[in-house]
């Protein structure tokens, strides 16, 4: 393949390509004809884009004579966003996505070498005027700083080479260019001028047959490439083989996992080396990566507090602090039991204080420590290489990326992050001092519009899109997306550049007939660029139905049987022909040591599904609750708990009660508030502040309620308020806390159980309990129990409702107790023999919790 490269680069030419990943390509290539012509050394090629390849001319001049300092695409950014704002102050407007449309417009007109006066002069609508103005202002910035951005340095070089300013070699060959803009042609014609062999490097013209498949739909399509891809490789295993996706930029990490589906079914279990089978050409965004995201993060708390969810996921993540996170993620658990709010670095080291001793949680909150100690330490104002010093000290200090050892792509990922910092730094030739807010914007800015590529070993396949694989060769080649609706594809004229105007200077997509055409090249080139090439469409995409493109007439095509789709891998496993067997796995009974949480909601699972029982009383499973923001029932429920507690801890009689005049029942009644409350307002921002003070008046008036219910009831005596008791239930020891006890003179006892939220009933419409919480309660209470029930504690009700002898008179109270603590103990005996039966009436929302463990959906589907 590339039989010219050799020749083009005796005697030390230069071979430019239109892009980095075929510079690496071609050198590889170099390389491998190079062995095979016996050597065992050689000159180091210069292979290099188009970009990289002026940036060097333009540096090797700036060695011996005075040039224009260049500035970067950053730096650029930041003068741009200052000429559009002098423009415009529109708060609405969307300066970033103005911003790169305006660099786009600006690196068009050089590209296609439009003068600003010719922009200027064919402007109409305000949009037009607007960009007009600022690249005049962007313009004359440049010059009076004697400043050259990446747009401008094609002209410098060509100036440079006719000037004969710069060394260059006998020979270059352009590769990969399927559009030879002005700008080139002016630096090719250039070197012709100066006696350089300009030349490009030859196209394949072979006509081959492209073989056309159809599939139902995109996901179809790119799995059936991969198991295409699969064949041909357990052919041949040497064969270059490559996929092209239409539009790969828009989700190639999805394309990615659909044609690994084909290629290396299972992959997801594969490791490593199953990942990086496909070599995909279009990286991600810089600030997508995990580790990257973490960084930043991780800054923004030197500015800003953070929600509960970012704090979340700092505790959470590996790339800070230890790689142990047991104790972290105890820590987050107790961050996610109290309501969202914005975390100040003191505020979160004051409420986690002693929740975790174990040595990573220690350790990150030390961590935490020095974030609070730089916090109040800030500049006000700093220079932007003074900023990055102190972000990378941070990041230092916070053990970021992490102790364990960098594979390739994170050792990569990490560098490439070190030079967005120094990029950073390099801000301070067009911005002097900064802010700590304006520079992590501009730091989080960046990393968004960095796109990040791995450069990875050989892979089996390699996935490209159309315009990345421009002047590569392949032995055997898929493209994909050949619908109507993709190819041509939209024009994408530039709407900040009059249409007249880019028709005159033949721009890009400037008329229907340019896109037509490009797109024909572009397709033509694909053909032509591999020994045996196969193609396809999907019927539909989405509700869309699709045709196959009309440029395929241009080509010579043939029909053939369709590769199969192989469809999903993991609907395989459930298949008829390979079938799920069901191990034979009993679950023990429960032994005499072991320990059984949940206390009495244990034993209502039982009698409502064994299973849950088993999951959530002997193996102390818990649903990961969600970080929630204001006040959420639970939270609720429990500040009315703690406050009636308190209200009751000096276990006074209903005469003692009755006696509590105004004034009394006022200051009980804020001493019991204040005390339930405290814990979460010494933590609270302003705005969970303001909403406990709301709840308190709430909680204030209702604890007033229950007072009043209290006194209206037959004498009685709280006995205790949240006790604390063990029952022995057929061997197996629940631990308890019962909410109320209440005693008569006669040493009897009323177990009461608070229950805020929407009214509940004790009793269904048959007689027995809803919740046998309290009939548990009853068999651990020695005192004989004459009454269980609830106190609705809520806004729109505040009541008692309950069975026994005060309340329920027709009931035979002693029998139906002792009925009810009968299914009690069925209930334990069933759990102690290892009881996992399955409740398949529960419906979806009772079931939700556990289902991926129980397995009920499938379960029913089987019946």
């Amino acid at each position: 393949m590339h039989a010219w490269l050799t020749e083009a680069l005796r005697e030390s030419s230069h071979v430019v390509t239109a892009n980095r990943r075929l510079a690496r390509v071609l050198t590889a290539e170099f390389a491998r004809q190079q062995l095979a012509l016996g050597r065992s050394t050689w000159r180091t090629p210069t292979i290099r884009s188009w970009q990289d390849w002026l940036g060097n001319l333009l540096a090797t001049a700036a060695l011996t004579q005075s040039m224009p300092a260049r500035i970067n695409s950053h730096q650029s950014r930041v003068l741009w966003e200052r000429c559009l704002h002098r423009e415009v102050a529109d708060p609405l407007l969307n300066m970033s996505m103005l911003v790169r449309q305006a660099r786009e417009s600006w690196a068009r007109m050089h590209e296609f070498t439009a003068p600003l006066s010719a922009c200027e002069a064919s402007a109409i609508g305000r949009d037009q005027h607007i960009f007009a103005r600022a690249a005049r202002s962007y313009q004359s910035i440049l010059a009076g700083e004697n400043w050259v951005d990446e747009a401008c340095i094609a002209g410098q070089v060509t100036g440079l080479i006719r000037n004969a300013s710069v060394d260059l070699p006998q020979r270059v060959t352009f590769a990969g260019f399927d559009r030879l803009s002005p700008q080139v042609m002016a630096v090719i014609d250039a070197l012709r001028e100066i006696g350089v062999i300009a030349a490009e490097a030859p196209r394949p013209t072979t006509v081959r047959k492209a073989i056309i498949h159809r599939y139902e739909n995109p996901d179809a399509e790119l799995r059936a490439a991969g198991a295409w891809a699969r064949n041909e490789l357990q052919e041949s295993p040497d064969q270059v083989i490559a996929i092209v996706a239409t539009h790969l930029e828009q989700n190639a990490e999805r394309c990615a996992r659909l044609v690994r589906e084909g290629l290396a079914p299972g992959w997801q279990h594969g490791g490593p080396e199953h990942q990086a089978a496909v070599n995909v050409s279009y990286g991600g965004r810089l600030s997508a990566y995990p580790a990257i995201a973490i960084a930043l993060l991780a800054l923004r708390w030197l500015q800003n507090d953070l929600t509960g969810r970012d704090v979340s996921l700092l505790l959470r993540s590996s790339t800070i602090s230890s790689h142990r996170t047991c104790g972290r993620s105890r820590l987050e658990l107790s961050l996610r039991r109290v309501p969202d709010r914005s975390w100040s670095p003191a505020m979160l080291l004051g409420y986690l204080d002693g929740c975790d001793d174990t040595p990573d949680a220690r350790d990150w909150l030390r961590r935490v420590k020095t974030i609070d100690k730089l916090r109040a330490d800030l500049p006000r104002r700093a220079t932007p290489s003074a900023w990055v010093e102190l972000i990378d000290n941070t990041l230092s200090k916070l053990n970021w990326p992490g102790e364990r050892s960098l594979d390739s792509q994170e050792f990569q990922l990490t560098n490439r992050w070190r030079e967005l910092l120094n990029d950073l730094a390099r801000l301070q030739l067009v911005s002097s001092t900064m802010t700590l807010a304006e520079v992590l914007q501009r730091l989080t800015t960046m990393a968004a519009e960095t796109v990040f590529q791995p450069e990875s070993g050989s892979a089996m396949v390699q996935l490209l899109g159309p315009l990345e694989a421009a002047g590569m060769q392949f032995d055997r080649l898929w493209i994909s997306g050949l619908s109507a609706a993709n190819w041509p594809p939209p024009g994408r004229p530039s709407a900040l550049l009059s249409r007249e105007l880019q028709r005159r200077y033949g721009m890009p997509d400037a008329d229907p007939d340019d896109t037509l055409d490009y797109a024909r090249r572009v397709l033509a080139r694909l053909v032509a660029s591999a020994v045996h090439v196969e193609g396809s469409y999907p019927l539909t995409d989405g509700d869309a139905e699709q045709t196959e493109t009309g440029l395929l007439r241009d080509l010579s095509t043939q029909s053939a049987a369709d590769p199969t789709d192989p469809g999903w891998y993991a609907t395989k496993l459930v298949s008829v022909t390979n079938p799920v067997f069901v191990a034979m796995d009993p679950v023990p009974p429960v032994s005499d040591d072991e320990s059984i949480s949940g206390g009495a909601a244990t034993i209502n699972h039982q009698l409502r599904e064994p299973f849950s029982a088993f999951a959530y009383g002997r193996l102390g499973i818990r649903p990961l609750l969600g970080i929630s923001s204001g006040l959420v029932a639970s939270l609720r429920g429990s500040l009315i708990h703690d406050a009636l507690s308190n209200l009751y801890s000096e276990s006074p009689s209903q005469a003692e009660i009755a006696s509590w005049d105004e004034a009394s029942r006022q200051e009980r009644i804020e001493l019991s508030l204040r005390a339930a409350f405290v814990r979460h307002e010494r933590y609270a921002d302003p705005v969970l502040r303001a909403l406990l003070q709301l709840e308190r008046q709430r909680d204030a008036e209702l604890l007033r309620q229950v007072i009043t219910l209290d006194t209206a009831r037959k004498p009685f005596r709280i006995a205790q308020v949240e006790a604390s008791l063990d029952v022995l239930l057929d061997g197996i020891r629940l631990v308890l806390r019962i909410d109320r006890i209440d005693q008569r003179d006669d040493g009897k006892s009323v177990i009461l159980d608070y229950k805020t939220g929407l009214r509940k009933a004790f009793r269904r419409s048959d007689g027995m309990p809803n919740d046998m919480q309290l009939v548990v309660y009853a068999c651990a209470v020695s005192e004989p129990v004459i009454g269980l029930g609830l106190i609705n504690v809520d806004s729109r009700s505040v009541d008692i409702d309950a069975a026994g002898t005060e309340f329920t008179p027709e009931l035979d109270w002693s029998e139906t107790l002792s009925r009810w603590k009968q299914e009690v103990q069925v209930a334990a005996k069933d759990l102690r023999r290892g009881d996992v039966r399955i409740n398949g009436l529960l419906d979806r929302q009772a079931a939700r919790s556990l289902s991926l463990l129980s397995r009920i959906a499938e379960l029913r589907r089987e019946v």
